[in-house]
């Protein structure tokens, strides 16, 4: 096979040129030649493109205007893309200490939900849970199969999907593109750490927000996912998207023998995976195995649009991936096609078909081969079943979503995901749509963005996965000869079930707690809506990309949601109806919202709601807006701010770094309410992305900020006269990005949290280093958080793990109450079948504790008191409790302690 060497930046322009955003924003990127390509060429490009066209009436740039934000928060001072090693390594020693079991001050974190799909309140709302990229089946159980989550790990069920089990341990990053099982052997794994279906939106940009797109290789487990260990083809970060793998295969008759393709070519290993031979440098889209000869392998190739670099063809191996034979496709290798997925028929595998995408995202055409690959045909090149509607026009997000499925008995009949499912019963000459992302017909429609359709032999089911996770279906239904045309209501009639529930996996923007209502929270998420959790009950209330949300502390049928850039709404029963604020707010054209545009409730008079584009405005009620400042910085987005719990006449505004406008970012202070307002960003790193900020609870002149991007040192600092000057004070905090900072109102010390790209750590005024406050935390990033302080407990929203709830640290426990830091409690055997004995040492001499259990959805399912006559307790429990894992938390006075255990 050809080699090609694609440099970083050629990674980069594909993606772009391949993301499933409308293509014109990239056309007029303007920079001096030779010069590096930066963030503030891309903010330009964009923004000029935007300026000359209403949003809301365009399709496909929310990806790259999320993608956009992510960079921008990461980006180094010159607006570079520079290594994110750092990130990874940091992960890997929190995946160290909690394996090793040091000791943190944090007591455990559990839970707190989505514990399954939301209740929809509004018919356009289409549930989801959040993206799934694989789905890989049990080769002789049923019931057993595994998925791969974009944000959030692998999850397992062996009861087809009734409850599910995360398989993380060991895994220092959450995102999964495929899982190969040994068939002779299942717990024996192979996972592709990486997102692979974020190609579309960036390959070879550093710092994004999402814990690296970038991958660290394959991973291999011998005990069942129990725990992972890296194999021989491992990535550090510097090899940027050529790190990624998309597909990993394990030979049936030797499971000694791999192949695993991506990004950086085709690589083979013949001792499972110590040792990996390369094969191939070409960049691979697909690869996939012939059903009955596993010698056979066919893989596509990519065309780099924007360099004329590569070329887009198909592939053939007859040795396992030893030595490759281009086939003769007609599919032209340069300039048109851009992503060809690939599908072999089950019944006749002669039959193999390959769907390509063109340089616009859209439907480049199907082509396909009955006699193995020796001779190919063009079957159509129309409709655009790429499309977001009906096919008959053009784009699409091909490079970001693209999979094709052949019905397992007849080689005739096929099936495409894009946006939607479309289908063909004659081989793809004639296409009719199976489904519409935004559903009608009084159908819960399957959800949009399909990454994976698959079929399940041993229980002949359909399975896809997408955007809003995994559902499975008896039969693809295909709707009528008409039904392109009259898409919008149609009733399709393929009745999807939604499998995801029980798998905790939303990614949550932010997050705001209901004071009155201890439990109740609002939540945004990407791609899912805005959610509500009320009463343990979680609802769907605002549709589309959720951001910022709040909940009025003294009446909670006061809530506050909203979308990307500024798009805010509120609602007065409890959610049920909402009502635009955005409308009401008096911004020029000159302001900008940043993408999660930051709002809140005045401390002490929550009637009065404050919210922030480029200026501050302040509403008594939501109805007409004050406009508070007059910054010198047109078209520069506020990050954050703060009114001071302590006097709200003190308000805090960060305005982040605009590259392409040449401006850094700013601090600014007002004492009066916004009166004036004064500069104090002198002694904060300008050039850096400024990502929160809070104001001190007891003491206005008191102010933190937390800083984004890979500059050593340069994570925190707080001043204590108002901004005039400011301490450093990141310490010893590793160098990744801080996303957000939450102060707890009921500590006597500044007791302040972070949260970053890996976890939560702790500082208050008699530490002289931040604690690691993370144990039981997922490995994602934390967004925002926020405490519940009637209740002494800490809320993360995490992206790609959902909410997560833990207990603030006591500062008034005395010396002769438990140490829960030294403590130690143990649930042997783990894994077990819900029979096990807890044992616990480093208990006082003599009390009483609680003992709680909770599922992985958060749901408690025992509550028990025991008692402990010495400092050590052992107690048995016989429990019938379903597959899945659990969350034990021992609490003794203001103390607890959590313990996780699984029960197979």
């Amino acid at each position: 096979m050809e080699k090609y060497f694609y440099g970083l930046v050629a990674f980069f322009l594909f993606s772009l040129s391949g993301n499933g955003q409308s293509p014109d924003f990239l056309q007029n990127i303007s920079r001096q030649e030779g010069e590096p390509l930066r963030i503030q060429h891309l903010e330009a490009a964009f923004d000029n493109w935007a300026a000359q066209r209403d949003l809301s009436q365009e399709k496909g740039w929310k990806w790259y205007a999320r993608w956009l934000e992510e960079q921008a928060v990461r980006a180094g001072g010159d607006g570079s893309f520079g290594n994110q090693e750092p990130l990874f390594r940091a992960a890997v020693e929190k995946v160290a200490m909690e394996q090793n079991r040091i000791a943190q001050r944090s007591p455990g974190w559990m839970p707190a939900g989505p514990d399954d799909y939301a209740t929809i309140v509004t018919s356009y709302i289409i549930r989801g849970m959040g993206r799934i990229n694989c789905i890989t089946f049990h080769p002789t159980d049923p019931n057993t199969f595994w998925v791969g989550v974009a944000q959030g790990g692998i999850w397992k069920t062996t009861n087809s999907g009734e409850s599910w089990l995360p398989l993380d341990n060991g895994l220092p990053i959450l995102r999964i593109s495929d899982i190969a099982v040994n068939p002779n052997n299942p717990d024996e794994m192979y996972v592709s750490v990486g997102d692979y279906a974020y190609l579309g939106v960036a390959l070879d940009l550093d710092d994004r927000k999402r814990h690296t797109h970038y991958g660290i290789g394959v991973y291999k487990t011998t005990n069942g996912g129990q725990n992972w260990e890296p194999t021989g083809l491992t990535f550090d970060q510097t090899g940027r998207d050529g790190s990624l793998t998309r597909r990993v295969f394990v030979h049936p008759e030797n499971g000694q023998r791999l192949v695993a393709a991506g990004l950086f070519g085709i690589r083979t290993s013949e001792d499972g995976g110590d040792t990996w031979a390369t094969i191939s440098d070409e960049m691979i889209w697909d690869i996939e195995r012939h059903p009955t000869d596993p010698n056979t392998l066919y893989a596509s190739t990519a065309y780099v649009r924007n360099l004329n670099a590569g070329t887009a063809g198909i592939w053939k191996s007859s040795d396992f991936g030893a030595s490759w034979t281009e086939l003769n496709t007609g599919i032209p290798p340069t300039n048109e096609v851009q992503r060809i997925e690939l599908a072999i028929s089950p019944s006749n595998p002669g039959y193999v078909y390959a769907l390509a995408c063109s340089r616009n995202r859209d439907f480049y055409g199907l082509y396909r081969t009955i006699d193995g690959g020796d001779s190919w045909e063009l079957r159509s090149t129309s409709p655009n079943v790429l499309h977001w509607y009906g096919g008959d026009g053009g784009g699409g997000q091909g490079t970001y979503d693209l999979t094709i499925l052949v019905h397992p008995e007849d080689p005739e009949r096929i099936y495409t995901g894009g946006i939607n499912i479309w289908g063909s019963e004659d081989g793809g000459q004639n296409w009719r749509p199976a489904s519409y992302w935004v559903g009608g017909g009084g159908r819960q429609s399957i959800h949009a963005d399909q990454h994976f359709l698959a079929y399940n032999p041993l229980d002949n089911k359909y399975y896809g996965c997408n955007d809003g996770g995994v559902s499975r279906t008896d039969e693809i239904i295909l709707g009528s000869e008409d039904a392109a045309q009259n898409i919008n209501g149609y009733f399709f009639e393929t009745d999807w079930e939604d499998i995801a529930g029980g798998m905790q996996i939303s990614s949550f923007y932010r997050l705001g707690l209901s004071q009155a209502n201890p439990g109740d929270l609002i939540a945004g998420t990407q791609d899912n809506s805005t959610w509500l959790k009320k009463d343990g009950n979680w609802t769907g209330i605002i549709g589309g990309d959720g951001m910022e949300g709040l909940i009025h502390p003294e009446n909670p049928n006061i809530l506050y949601g909203s979308s990307q850039f500024g798009n805010i709404s509120g609602s007065f029963d409890g959610g049920n109806t909402f009502y635009s604020l955005s409308n009401n707010i008096p911004a020029g054209n000159e302001e900008r919202a940043a993408w999660t545009t930051p709002f809140m409730l005045e401390p002490g008079n929550p009637d009065v709601f404050y919210v922030a584009y480029t200026n501050l405005y302040r509403s008594e009620g939501g109805g007409t807006f004050q406009k508070l400042s007059n910054f010198p910085v047109p078209g520069l987005p506020t990050s954050s701010f703060a009114v001071s719990p302590a006097d709200k006449d003190y308000i805090y505004l960060a305005h982040r770094i605009y590259h392409s406008l040449g401006q850094p970012s700013y601090m600014w202070r007002t004492r009066n309410g916004g009166n004036t307002w004064e500069n104090v960003t002198e002694g904060l790193p300008e050039d850096l992305y400024f990502t929160y900020v809070i104001a001190g609870y007891d003491d206005p002149n008191q102010v933190w900020v937390t800083v984004g991007g890979f500059s050593e040192g340069m994570k925190v600092f707080r001043s204590d006269d108002g901004g005039d000057n400011w301490q450093n004070r990141s310490l010893n905090l590793p160098n990744i990005p801080v996303n957000c900072i939450v102060q707890d109102p009921n500590s006597l010390l500044n007791g302040v949290y972070i949260g970053t790209d890996i976890g939560v750590y702790y500082l208050n005024d008699d530490m002289d280093e931040w604690e690691l406050y993370s144990d039981g935390l997922p490995n994602v990033i934390v967004s925002e958080l926020e405490i519940l302080s009637s209740e002494g407990k800490i809320y993360a929203a995490t992206f790609g793990r959902g909410i997560w709830e833990g207990n603030t640290v006591d500062e008034t426990v005395d010396v002769d109450s438990p140490r829960f830091d030294v403590l130690s409690a143990k649930v042997s055997p783990n894994p077990n079948k819900g029979v096990f004995q807890l044992e616990m040492e480093g208990l006082p001499s003599a009390g009483t504790f609680q003992v709680e259990i909770v599922d992985i959805k958060g749901r408690r399912v025992l509550e028990r008191r025991e008692a402990a006559t010495s400092s050590r307790f052992s107690g048995q429990y016989e429990l019938e409790l379903p597959y899945g894992m659990y969350f034990l938390r021992v609490t003794m006075g203001k103390q607890r302690k959590v313990v996780k255990f699984i029960v197979e």
